[in-house]
């Protein structure tokens, strides 16, 4: 059992070999009466090869509380880690690092979500305003508030492309869409790129159905490779968007695909048809 009145074997133990003594040394430190005395060696921690060691250690220097330890925190936002980056942020919030913001703000592209919220929730602490459409877009998506970004009116679609490749399926998702909803064209060929890579159908399906709410020449072009691809579900989900557009020029694609051997690709092409049909009557 270490001695948390004695600074010295903390920091000692600093050193230790094995990472989970690292960490309870750093959990030991900030409850210590003299934690300001070790505010180097934390820091020295942010650089150590364990992930977990990193991410305590930045959270324990916001719990220090010198200000000494913001530059090093900054530098650490560009961790590996998301957990890392993570508490970073939490403990520049905690540090009232006011000159750190414009970093901060950086943190709103992160490619993990809760980095993102974070940074969100840190940059409120700190009484930050967006100055733009790009900060005001990413600022709703840290929080998840997808109705706010749907309803802004002169954003650049392009700005939302970065989180189709997010981390986070339902981000996918949301902002799959989102770019259906605001109909650009120019965001048919990244949906359809998400289309064809996505791990999980229900993030292909709603990457397709934006595919087919935004329509066009290329959206249809695009959906008609797809008609002809091994996945039985990427089939299906090509027919129902083409069918969502009711272009008269895939009527023969898919009459083909009315015997496809997946009876749930046949059903789907035949109620594809229907729609296209309904749309001359």
């Amino acid at each position: 059992m270490l001695d948390e009145d004695d600074m010295k074997y903390l920091l000692e133990s600093l050193l230790d070999e094995d990472s989970h003594v690292r960490v309870f040394t750093i959990n030991s430190i900030v409850d210590n009466s003299k934690r300001e005395t070790a505010v180097d060696a934390v820091i020295n921690a942010l650089l150590d090869d364990n992930d977990e060691v990193r991410a305590r250690a930045a959270w324990a220097l916001g719990k220090i509380q010198s200000k000494i330890a913001i530059e090093p925190l900054i530098q650490s936002l560009n961790d590996d880690n998301y957990n890392v980056r993570k508490n970073s942020l939490r403990s520049l919030g905690e540090l009232v690092a006011i000159d750190s913001i414009q970093n901060i703000v950086t943190k709103l592209e992160d490619n993990h979500w809760e980095v993102r919220n974070e940074a969100a929730v840190v940059l409120d602490y700190l009484g930050w305003v967006p100055s733009n459409d790009k900060e005001i877009a990413y600022h709703f998506i840290a929080k998840g508030r997808w109705e706010n970004v749907l309803q802004m009116k002169n954003l650049p679609v392009e700005l939302l492309f970065s989180f189709l490749n997010d981390e986070d399926n339902e981000v996918q998702g949301y902002i799959s869409w989102i770019l259906g909803e605001k109909g650009n064209p120019q965001a048919v060929q990244p949906l359809y790129d998400l289309f064809m890579t996505a791990k999980l159908h229900d993030v292909k399906e709603k990457a397709s159905a934006a595919i087919g709410k935004i329509g066009g020449k290329k959206a249809v072009e695009l959906l008609q490779v797809a008609l002809h691809d091994p996945s039985w579900f990427i089939r299906k989900c090509a027919v129902t968007s083409l069918g969502l557009i009711k272009d008269k020029s895939v009527i023969e694609h898919l009459k083909l695909l009315t015997n496809d051997t997946n009876r749930f690709v046949s059903q789907s092409a035949r109620e594809a048809l229907k729609r296209i049909d309904e749309k001359d009557n």
